[in-house]
């Protein structure tokens, strides 16, 4: 599936992942709500950025500077 703009679907029922935008045309309060929104569904969310470095071997790379959320990540490999 494919959104765009202000379409962000009211039911996630079906979805396995949400890969957003940097979100450069919302405000925080509407990505917070987003991501909210797929908190609650169960369904994880990520960026382009993210999704990006993962899929070209630098994810981990990219976390660095995130040293909370390297760890988790770390944990996660095991």
């Amino acid at each position: 599936m494919h959104y765009q703009g202000h379409d962000f679907p009211s039911d996630l029922a079906g979805i396995e992942l949400v890969v957003h935008c940097g979100s450069c045309v919302h405000n925080r309060r509407e990505m917070l709500s987003r991501i909210l929104k797929c908190r609650r569904a169960g369904v994880p969310i990520t960026n382009y950025g993210l999704t990006i470095a993962y899929s070209l071997g630098i994810f981990q790379r990219a976390l660095e500077p995130f040293p909370a959320a390297l760890a988790v990540y770390a944990e996660l490999r095991r």
